[in-house]
């Protein structure tokens, strides 16, 4: 036999290569753990006809059932896996920021620590477009919530803010976390027109609310909703007004535990007032809107005051 006779070798089966083009034609791309993902992320409107279909899917199954009762905790508790999704994603985010931090401080003109820095650039990129598809998700699960339950989905606690992706001009690692911060910055405290809502929970004038929103909207395109916090009455009212006008809001919800149940609502009243809003609308309540209308004239902030006559106190 030949040494160089290859037919007497044992058949090892396809080669390695052969193993790869068949996983890619199976499967197609899918990067390692420590691969830089360059597959696009879902369209949107992919990702809200995906949500449609789920949400309307619970809702025809479980409505007429003995599970209906807690179908809209059911569809709370599947939004907020985007929301809290999205802020695992952020604290990944945070974690790339500070390893490039140190990375920049360790260049010292070598390929290895300039390709370590290009790659956690890459990854933050990525981080960011993940983030951000998250909060899309959530947002758009948010309207089909409301849309089945007729309620305002929020998280439990913290901000739920959406931002928008980074543009691809962004491809030094400074200006990466510069248009990081900058853009963090510019979502929790965005630049507009503050105007803030006070009325009682149990205050329920659906039109009389709207109305004159939409006329102070008209006034201030870019109106900022200030508002309690309830889940009822006015505050529930102006939560939804925003959300159907695509306005963002700012609840100022009174911190309980700290100042207790009859100081709370006060001292939210005075943060509202430092924050000197552009105007303040007043409806029927308790004190807490006595209390608000009176500081807002003494600070010399607008007040559309719509109080009934005999609530005037």
């Amino acid at each position: 036999m030949s040494p160089f006779d290859h037919s007497a070798l044992p058949d090892t089966g396809a080669s390695a290569t052969a193993h790869v083009m068949e996983g890619l034609e199976t499967f197609g791309y899918t990067p390692n753990a420590e691969d830089i993902d360059q597959r696009p992320a879902p369209e949107p409107e992919d990702l809200d006809g995906a949500l449609s279909a789920m949400y309307q899917i619970f809702s025809d199954t479980l409505s007429e059932t003995c599970l209906e009762p807690d179908l809209e905790d059911v569809l709370w508790q599947l939004t907020s896996v985007f929301h809290r999704k999205s802020l695992a994603v952020q604290r990944q985010l945070d974690d790339n920021e500070a390893r490039q931090r140190s990375s920049q401080d360790q260049q010292d003109g070598s390929e290895i620590r300039s390709v370590e820095l290009e790659n956690l650039i890459a990854q933050g990129q990525l981080a960011l477009q993940r983030r951000d598809a998250f909060e899309a998700c959530r947002d758009m699960a948010a309207e089909h919530f409301q849309a089945i339950t007729g309620s305002v989905w929020k998280p439990r606690s913290g901000t739920m803010a959406n931002r928008k992706s980074m543009t691809a001009s962004v491809i030094d690692s400074r200006d990466f976390i510069n248009a990081k911060k900058y853009q963090e910055t510019h979502t929790l405290t965005p630049p507009g027109t503050l105007i803030a809502i006070s009325g009682g929970t149990k205050f329920n004038n659906v039109d009389l609310i709207f109305s004159k929103l939409d006329a102070l909207l008209a006034r201030f395109p870019d109106m900022i909703l200030i508002h309690g916090g309830y889940h009822e009455g006015a505050d529930h009212i102006a939560s939804l007004w925003a959300r159907n006008r695509n306005v963002t809001e700012m609840p100022f919800k009174p911190d309980f535990k700290r100042f207790g149940a009859s100081r709370a609502g006060f001292v939210r009243n005075d943060e509202i007032i430092k924050l000197r809003p552009r105007g303040i609308l007043v409806f029927d309540g308790t004190g807490v809107q006595h209390q608000i209308a009176r500081e807002a004239k003494k600070a010399g902030i607008p007040l559309n005051d719509y109080r009934t006559e005999q609530d005037h106190r």
